[in-house]
């Protein structure tokens, strides 16, 4: 499999894309682990910004809680499935944190 894009552009829908990619197509374990460094980097900074914000969205208090939890935790269980489970629960927070930052644009990825 081919290697994760770094998300130097700011455009972290193609790491949300790539980690919600169906089964037969899911990344190395080496891939995987790379794909969960960008997304809890790019999740903190969108959390961080959310939290910040004056007027929180409808549903911001359980996405910004459903995040601390789940980048703190790591994955449940071992093994790579774990890994690729715990990436995949991180890339559909970060979608949702998107969807809350002003001026982000969000790709319609499942």
């Amino acid at each position: 499999m081919s290697q994760p894009q770094d998300d130097d552009d700011d455009d972290v829908n193609p790491v949300v894309a790539r980690a919600l990619a169906e089964y037969a197509k899911r990344p190395s374990p080496e891939d995987v682990a790379r794909l969960v460094d960008m997304l809890l980097t790019r999740g903190q900074e969108m959390h961080d910004i959310v939290a910040a914000l004056p007027d929180l969205p409808v549903g911001a208090s359980d996405v910004l809680s459903e995040w601390e939890y789940f980048s703190q935790a790591g994955p449940l269980g071992s093994g790579p499935h774990s890994n690729w489970h715990h990436c995949r629960g991180l890339a559909r927070i970060v979608k949702r944190l998107m969807r809350m930052v002003p001026g982000h644009t969000t790709a319609s990825a499942p």
